[in-house]
């Protein structure tokens, strides 16, 4: 299997879309150049954002990115829950933490 990186443009493009969908406080993504899989896996940082709404939210970047050709994985945590999902090693979050790259803070 080749597996390509994501270029600079379609990560910007990722981030210029879900950012004006969220207004989010951080943006990570793992791309497949990081996990060897076709997939890439986004977290998105909200201040606000609430258990029972978090599919839905997880379904508007989904809808957001629809034009972007990439199968992706959409987790949409608020700040504490992210800060201590990504301590436990056996969590995508920890993954996405340790190697993918945050492509936006909220300044």
């Amino acid at each position: 299997m080749n597996v390509q990186p994501i270029d600079q443009p379609t990560i910007d493009e990722i981030k210029n879309l879900l950012v004006k969908a969220y207004n989010p406080h951080e943006i990570y993504l793992l791309g497949p150049y990081r996990a060897n899989t076709l997939t890439i896996s986004i977290v998105i940082i909200l201040d606000n954002a609430k258990l029972r709404e978090r599919f839905n939210l997880m379904i508007k970047g989904q809808d957001a990115l629809i034009d972007i050709n990439v199968p992706k994985n959409i987790l949409v945590y608020t700040p504490e829950e992210f800060e201590e999902y990504s301590q436990d090693a056996s969590t995508l979050s920890y993954l996405i933490k340790k190697y993918g790259q945050c492509i936006y803070a909220h300044a």
